[in-house]
Order: structure tokens, then sequence, then C-alpha cells
């Protein structure tokens, strides 16, 4: 039992390490502070501009977060394809693994520990850009104008957050190099899966299984349907005018994330130095 709690231990501190690591990476790659730049510009770009073309602001305060939020898919897929696209597979490219696998670690702390470093830098990136909406919302309509519907709006982005971290992971635990497995997952999530969403349902059939349509519930919670950039788009409005079932979106983005984490584990955890 002591050897139990003493190994538990141990891989509990091994994944903290691990994690401390790999965000430590980051920021010296300055990913983290070029994606948290784009965070505080976009919503920026969206107070500043309607002032300066003589326009005005949106009515509500859901609306004008809604869209503030248009980019916020984007903004999620760019984060997860920066931090989780060469996570694994860029230990096989580089031969790092030689040096990082060949220490007094479990593959899984080590694997666990990348998996959440590229998770928390993305949640990072997200609050940001809901931060500065949140302030802008304040600014315009005062702090009781905003709503629980934002705050819904923030945890539902951090849920599709995981999902996309998690396919892009998973794309990184079977692909050879680095730039393959970032632009697989950043194209499959930002272009093929939205085409097929906007094609099913052209045919009057509800792709309510892809992970990038039920995406559409982080601004339908607002009150409002944007169709945001990366989502499933124009053809949502041409096709059968279907819409994610809030339930629904929210349990299909946790099983994408949930089951894509445990598979890409597993296959980092088996595959093999060549």
């Amino acid at each position: 039992m002591t050897s139990l709690k003493n190994d538990m231990r141990t891989d509990i501190s091994h994944l903290f390490l691990n994690i401390r690591f790999e965000l430590k990476k980051h920021l010296n790659r300055k990913r983290i502070v070029l994606v948290v730049a784009l965070a505080i510009a976009l919503p920026i770009l969206f107070y500043a501009i309607p002032p300066l073309l003589g326009g005005d602001y949106a009515d509500t305060a859901n609306a004008f977060a809604s869209t503030n939020l248009g980019f916020i898919t984007l903004l999620i897929v760019i984060s997860g394809a920066l931090f989780a696209g060469d996570a694994v597979s860029g230990e096989f490219e580089k031969k790092t693994g030689l040096t990082l696998f060949s220490t007094p670690q479990r593959r899984t702390s080590i694997n666990v520990g990348k998996f959440a470093a590229a998770l928390l830098a993305t949640w990072f990136v997200i609050s940001v850009y809901y931060l500065v909406t949140m302030l802008e919302i304040a600014q315009i309509f005062g702090f009781g104008a905003i709503s629980v519907e934002f705050g819904m709006s923030f945890m539902l982005a951090l849920i599709y957050a995981a999902s996309v971290v998690a396919v892009i992971f998973f794309f990184s635990t079977i692909m050879k190099g680095t730039i393959t497995s970032t632009l697989i997952g950043f194209f499959l999530l930002m272009l093929i899966l939205p085409i097929i969403a906007g094609v099913l349902q052209f045919a009057d059939v509800e792709p309510w299984f892809l992970v990038t349509y039920s995406s559409d519930v982080m601004t339908n919670v607002l009150g409002t349907s944007t169709g945001g950039f990366g989502s499933s788009g124009p053809a949502q409005r041409i096709g059968g005018g279907f819409s994610p079932d809030f339930y629904v979106g929210v349990g299909v983005m946790l099983a994408y994330a949930i089951s894509l984490f445990l598979i890409g584990i597993g296959l980092a955890n088996r595959r093999k130095m060549e």
C-alpha cells in the first residue's frame, strides 16, 4: 500500500514537472505571446472599428458579445494546432525522445503532461479573449449587462478547446512529422469537417456528430446564431436550417475530448523510436 502511494506521488510530481516544462517551452518559442496578442487584437478590432466608421454597436450586450466571438473558433483551432501539433510527433521527428523517454518517468506522465500543457495554454488564450470582450461590454453597456449566457459561452469554449486539443494531439501521436500532424489537425477542423457539415445540411441531414457543428453552441447560447468562422458556416443557412442542440452539442464535444485523449495517450505510450 505504501509503495502504491509513493508511486502515485512520484507520477503526480512527474506530471506537474512535465506540464511546467512544456509551458516553459511554449513561452520560450513565443507561441503563447503570439496567440495572446491575437486574442487581444481581435476583440479590440470589433470595439474600435464601429465608431471609427461612424457605425453603432449592437443593441444588446449579448449581441455585441456574439459579434466579438465570431472568430473564437478560429482562435481555438490556431491555439490547439500551435500547442498540441508537435506534442508527441516532435519528440520522434527531432529524436529528442531518445533522451526524454529514458528518464525515470512513465510514458503516461510525459504524454499526459504534454496534453495538459497544450490544453492549459489554449484555455489561457481563450480566457484572455473573453476577458477583453467582457471589459468592452462593461465599458459600453455597464457591468450589469454581463449575462449568465456570456459565462456559459465561456465554459462551452473551454469544452470545445478540450475537444480541439484532443483531435490535434491524436494526430500528433500517429504522424511522423510535426508539420504534417499540425496541418492535418488544423485543416480537418477548419475546412474538411465544416465542408462535410455543409454538404450534409444541404442534403437535409443534421451533422450532429461532427464536433465543428457542435461548436456553434458557443454563440447560440447568447441568443444569436452567427455561424462563426470555422464552424458549420454559411451552409447551415443554405441547407435545412439546422442548429445544434445544447445538450447534444456539449455531449459530442466531451465525447471527442475524452475518447481521442485516451486513444492518443494509448498510442503515444506504445509508439517506438525508430
